[in-house]
């Protein structure tokens, strides 16, 4: 058991580090393609993907299953990057990362409404305020903090909606469900619920976007790397840690982005930028003591 807490541990740092260079990777994509082109895309060569390892995923296995799924879809993947594209559109990257860090805050706080034997001792709660701390310096370090109510909602609802996604999760572990099944599952319902908004925000295919070989590579890590894999594993680690225990390795995402803007897209490496790192991996780390 030991090993396969682990294995855990290991799967959720290597989901955070695909994470949190999702941000450089997207922002290449769209100077090409809408959030929403990004969004149907990317999840639609996911999806694909993982049909090719299990063919027979899709097959019905029961309402309660099938419902379970399609929330996880709608919640984790249409509803969350919805609000996230629009929050960045409507706010800046650092107002969104700050706040779209509280999301383990959300989680552990649905996971005790929902289990009410669940406790959440001492050390979650400091290693939350230390974490946010931390993010707060990566925000500072921009100079460029600034409020836009709007955004800002949106991305709090990022965070919220990342809870209820945790929760049936954990739903669909407790109902035996594999989690190759219920990744490919949400995924499908996901690209479903992804139509109706492509009707609203509009889709244009983009061929010749698609064929540069700079939009191919970005679509190839976003969607089998951050997303087949990424959500796999991640979904793994949950079955093992449990969804709060999990999600405080999204502390950490805000840190893997910064170091990648640094070296992708020449950003500066300030003290601010260093000490907003330290605060949040200490965050992450006491938050993982019970």
């Amino acid at each position: 058991m030991q090993r396969k807490l682990i294995v855990a541990h290991l799967c959720a740092v290597i989901v955070i580090l695909f994470w949190g260079m999702t941000f450089v990777s997207s922002k290449i994509l769209l100077r090409d393609f809408s959030p929403i082109e990004i969004l149907f895309n990317r999840f639609v060569i996911a999806t694909l993907t993982l049909l090719l390892l299990a063919p027979k995923a899709l097959k019905f296995i029961s309402l309660r299953v099938e419902l379970y799924s399609a929330f996880c879809g709608f919640y984790g993947v249409t509803i969350y990057f919805v609000f996230e594209n629009n929050a960045l559109i409507m706010s800046n990257a650092s107002n969104v990362s700050l706040i779209v860090s509280t999301a383990p805050l959300f989680v552990a706080l649905l996971n005790r409404f929902i289990d009410k034997s669940a406790k959440l001792g001492k050390y979650f709660f400091l290693g939350f305020f230390i974490a946010m701390l931390g993010i707060a310096c990566l925000s500072f370090s921009s100079l460029s903090l600034q409020l836009n109510p709007e955004g800002d909602l949106m991305a709090l609802g990022c965070a919220i909606v990342w809870g209820l996604y945790s929760v049936y999760v954990v739903k669909l572990h407790r109902l035996g469900i594999s989690t190759m099944v219920m990744t490919i599952k949400s995924f499908f319902y996901a690209v479903l619920c992804t139509v109706p908004c492509m009707a609203f925000y509009g889709y244009d295919f983009k061929l010749d976007c698609l064929l540069k070989p700079i939009n191919i590579v970005n679509y190839l890590f976003l969607a089998v790397f951050a997303s087949s894999l990424s959500f796999l594993i991640w979904n793994k680690a949950i079955s093992y840690l449990g969804s709060v225990k999990t999600n405080v390795y999204l502390y950490a995402t805000p840190v893997v982005t910064a170091i990648g803007a640094v070296i992708c897209i020449d950003e500066k490496l300030t003290v601010y930028l260093l000490l907003g790192m330290v605060l949040s991996i200490a965050g992450l780390v006491i938050s993982q003591k019970n």
